[in-house]
């Protein structure tokens, strides 16, 4: 009989070769779609870096966006990236903002920009599968731009007026100092680079190790913050700095306490390309103030008083509050620089054909305050840097206070009628008060061209009065007591009204002159924006 033939599926020869068959099909595939994983992974790596340098040369060329981008496409790449989507928008550095929420499109003046690329590249083995001979890979990036710019208040080039300049700076600096007019002037037309002012005091503290930030944060004498600023400078302004060094008095400040180098604070060298320019005078009189913080200081002042000897005042300057410098480089809003807190007590003696007539003003000014509220790096910008600027609040009256009440800063003034005119059988009181408050903050817009010049802009109060005194001597309410009496003696009250008011504009005139050179203005602020730097872009 014949013998039945076997069944296929009984049948084991031949199965190594087909196992292996089936392998190497699925092996093959595998790395064929490994090679094009592969490839699609390395260029999609490489496209992300033109993305990012794209989105850095896009986010530092203000106004050029495209074309930086394509000029960095076309230098890294001939592989036909095309750019999908560029979108200029603003970018906000807060933590407490989520970060996929930190871009936003548009606004007013944009510092960022988000980019992104895609490409049209070939499948290899790919295509057996899908069916497609290329595939579109894309990447995305972000750069913002952050700028930062130096202001100060107080700034303005200040008139000389008699001898209120040297008067004020001999009492600052403890000794008598006596300024021509034209060296009063070189140093209110002068400009000091903070940075170069920091080496100078860094040289003189022999301390080559450290920042510009560091050396300010260190104590240091007068007579070294005096002698630094001469070295800042050159010509007649020097000359007179190194006098005035040679006599202040040893006292010792901390100059970081008025000066915020913000992002420069780490450098330790000059970049004369890259200045942080201030007011020679302003510099000046923020040290002097640092090294002056809650001392009463007496001055005798000239005047032209009709009949009068001259005027006697007692000058109280604050310590600045607490993180708020006069001067300031920075890059956010946060930072808020304001001027010193003054009190003037003004004792002026009108000698009339009759009897003595004594007038007492009494002076606070609060400090101004600035800040920076956005930095616009566009090149054609109309206000590169803007600030929100509030004027000081002032209280002048005529009247008296206790010597313990001016002398605390802490404590509101109390101000009492005072005794104008006495008689050895009757005397007049007077008083009268003019405050002026503007809480709002008003806008000041700096161009480039205002940088470059050191502009400085005067910010008005809505309460401005022309004259303070003037003002005052119209608003003063006057009462005549007789042996104790009060009476209506008008003979008595029209003359010490009009002796008031014939000597107002030149206490009017010391008032300003007071105020000037310490460069806290009644009912004004002085804005200055000394410098402007459109930092280089970074990823975010």
């Amino acid at each position: 009989m014949a013998t039945p033939p076997p069944s296929f599926g009984r049948d084991a020869r031949a199965g190594v070769s087909t196992m292996t068959a089936f392998g190497l099909t699925m092996l093959i595939g595998s790395a064929a779609l490994a090679v094009d994983v592969g490839s699609l992974y390395l260029d999609r790596r490489k496209l992300q870096g033109i993305a990012d340098a794209a989105a850095l040369a896009a986010a530092g060329r203000p106004g050029e966006e495209r074309e930086a981008a394509e000029r960095i496409i076309a230098a890294n790449c001939n592989c036909n990236i095309a750019i999908a989507v560029l979108s200029a928008g603003t970018y906000t550095a807060d933590p407490a903002i989520a970060a996929e929420e930190r871009f936003a499109l548009g606004g007013t003046s944009p510092n960022a920009v988000r980019i992104k690329l895609v490409r049209n590249r070939p499948l290899f083995f790919g295509r057996f599968l899908s069916r497609k001979d290329s595939s579109v890979i894309g990447a995305t990036a972000t750069a913002a731009r952050r700028g930062y710019a130096a202001f100060s208040l107080g700034s303005r080039v200040a008139a000389v007026r008699g001898g209120i300049p040297n008067a004020v700076l001999s009492a600052l600096t403890g000794s008598e100092v006596n300024l021509s007019v034209m060296d009063y002037e070189a140093l209110a037309n002068a400009d000091v680079d903070l940075l170069a002012f920091s080496d100078a005091l860094r040289t003189d503290l022999d301390a080559e190790i450290l920042t510009f930030g560091q050396t300010l944060d260190s104590q240091v004498s007068l007579p070294q913050i005096l002698s630094a600023l001469a070295r800042s400078t050159d010509g007649r302004e020097a000359e007179a700095l190194e006098r005035m060094a040679s006599r202040a008095l040893p006292r010792t400040l901390v100059p970081s306490h008025a000066i915020d180098l913000g992002p420069r604070s780490s450098t330790i060298r000059i970049d004369p390309a890259n200045p942080v320019k201030v007011n020679a005078l302003s510099l000046l009189r923020t040290m002097l103030f640092l090294g002056n913080a809650n001392r009463q200081l007496d001055l005798s002042i000239a005047s032209d008083l009709p009949g009068g000897s001259g005027i006697d005042v007692a000058l109280l300057i604050g310590q600045p509050p607490a993180q708020s410098p006069l001067i300031a480089v920075t890059d956010t809003n946060d930072v808020i620089v304001r001027t010193a807190q003054v009190r003037l007590k003004i004792d002026a003696t009108v000698r009339t054909p009759a009897p003595q007539v004594q007038i007492p003003v009494v002076a606070e000014l609060g400090s101004a305050s600035a800040r920076i509220t956005n930095i616009d790096c566009r090149p054609h910008s109309s206000a590169a840097v803007a600030l929100g600027v509030k004027t000081s609040p002032a209280t002048l009256a005529i009247g008296t206070v206790d010597d313990s009440d001016f002398q605390n800063m802490q404590r509101p003034l109390d101000v009492r009628a005072a005794r104008l005119l006495r008689l050895p059988l009757a005397y007049v009181e007077g008083e009268a008060e003019l405050v002026m408050s503007d809480l709002a903050e008003k806008p000041a817009g700096f161009s480039r061209a205002d940088i470059d010049a050191g502009t400085v802009k005067r910010v008005e109060s809505t309460g401005l009065v022309a004259g303070a005194a003037k003002s005052l001597a119209d608003r003063m309410e006057l009462k005549a007591h007789i042996l104790g009496i009060g009476v209506n003696a008008k003979a008595l009250t029209a003359l010490v009204g009009e002796t008031v008011g014939i000597a107002a504009p030149a206490i009017d005139g010391v008032i300003e002159g007071l105020t000037g050179a310490l460069g806290v203005h009644i009912g004004e602020a002085d804005a200055r924006v000394n410098a402007l730097r459109c930092g280089k872009a970074r990823l975010v």
